[in-house]
């Protein structure tokens, strides 16, 4: 054996005796967790928050708390900013403590997300937790060094927007989706009412952002509703045949991450804007952005990496 092998074998046993640790050390605070609360945020040593990290947290759940999910995150570091349901904890706490060894928390937590029907992240932006400092050097090597992806402007590609919602005001769908100062304005929307983006051609669509209502908060947002996304598009420009939920507005807007399941070659067509309960009022759609992954790009983010073989992810398509 020379020596690179033995520094291969040393790093390796670090490595492993940092995973077992680890793990036994969040699956005893996990199972002292799991009456505190409905709720638990994994955090991870030098970590600091914005200020409004408590809110933000807040009014997703609230936005969520009817939907199928596993694990919310608010944060692209691998650990910190995960939130789960406590009912949870004590089988996540289980598995830990069983494969204590070799496997690192934040491919398990993948594959924990897979096995709770999950097929791909939730994940919020922008980021509201952030490493602090330079990371140790075990955790370097032990560890992916997730930096912050950095987004520049959005750069919606060509589309058409169709809505059946009324327009007020000589006001046309297309306004919603041109990146200026124009917005989309209708009077009294009612529950299944719906604005379309439906792509020229199909994106590999990383990051969307929907705002509703005027700059003064509580004015004229959307109440209830939810962002879809659609495949398989129709012909003459209708729509898609297929749509799978990408979140619900939360306070009127939503702005997240747009992850595919590991080896899918599938591509957007569409983004819905479904408005789930009916309002007497004005509903004015501020705008929507999108972000798109060039070619020359690689993907920043694979939703189903680091699979370890305890089970199978199940499509959470169609849930609304």
């Amino acid at each position: 054996m020379g020596p690179g092998d033995r520094n291969n074998v040393s790093r390796t046993s670090r490595c492993e005796a940092h995973y077992s640790r680890q793990k036994v050390h969040y699956a005893l605070l996990m199972n002292f967790a799991v009456n505190l609360s409905e709720y638990f945020l994994m955090m991870e040593d030098y970590v600091y928050c914005t200020s409004k990290f408590i809110s933000t947290i807040y009014w997703a759940l609230s936005a969520w708390k009817e939907l199928p999910w596993a694990i919310l995150e608010f944060s692209s570091l691998s650990l910190s900013g995960k939130v789960f349901h406590t009912s949870d904890l004590s089988r996540l706490a289980s598995l830990f403590l069983l494969f204590h060894k070799d496997i690192p928390i934040y491919l398990f937590l993948s594959e924990f997300r897979l096995l709770l029907a999950q097929s791909v992240p939730i994940r919020f932006s922008p980021s509201v937790f952030f490493h602090i400092g330079k990371y140790p050097a075990f955790e370097g090597t032990c560890f992916p060094v997730e930096k912050e992806k950095v987004f520049g402007e959005p750069d919606n590609p060509v589309a058409s927007v169709l809505t059946d919602m009324m327009a007020e005001m000589n006001g046309i769908p297309q306004y919603a989706y041109t990146l200026n100062k124009e917005c989309y304005s209708t009077l009294n929307p009612v529950r299944g009412n719906y604005l379309t983006v439906i792509l020229e051609k199909p994106q590999k669509v990383i990051r969307i952002e929907v705002l509703t209502g005027s700059d003064k908060k509580g004015l004229y947002w959307l109440r209830q509703g939810q962002v879809e996304l659609g495949y398989d598009p129709l012909e003459n420009s209708r729509g898609c045949t297929r749509y799978t939920l990408l979140g619900p507005l939360v306070e009127g807007n939503l702005d997240q991450r747009v992850f595919y399941e590991e080896d899918s070659v599938e591509e957007l067509s569409c983004i819905r804007l479904l408005v789930l309960a009916s309002q007497e009022s004005w509903l004015l759609i501020r705008q929507i952005k999108v972000w798109t992954q060039h070619e020359e790009e690689e993907s920043y983010y694979n939703g189903n990496s680091g699979k370890v073989g305890f089970g199978n992810g199940i499509d959470m398509a169609d849930q609304k």
